[in-house]
């Protein structure tokens, strides 16, 4: 069950730094222009091209394995920290 969590925060952090983080910046640099050239020019316009769909690079493919990895890791020890430790046996109590 811990490796099936870690996996999820993985792929959310791939979706987040690698999806969502991109998505954000776009917007807001839209917006900065448009707010620019609305006031000079009387008007702003966004012209969308044909969706392509193109394969991520090597150094693309490498850096969401990395995100992913530094999640999972992540995930992965923050459980292992929250594991109980083992029971000590009664019959050998620890010496203080």
């Amino acid at each position: 069950m811990n490796y099936l969590k870690s996996v999820l925060v993985g792929l959310a952090a791939v979706i987040v730094i690698c999806g969502i983080l991109p998505t954000l910046a776009m917007l807001i640099h839209i917006f900065i222009l448009a707010l620019e050239h609305s006031f000079r020019d009387g008007g702003f316009g966004i012209a969308f091209g044909p969706i392509r769909w193109y394969a991520p690079s090597l150094a693309q493919w490498l850096f969401m394995l990395a995100v992913f990895g530094g999640g999972f890791l992540w995930e992965l020890r923050r459980l292992a920290k929250r594991r109980l430790p083992p029971a000590t046996d009664s019959t050998n109590p620890p010496i203080s």
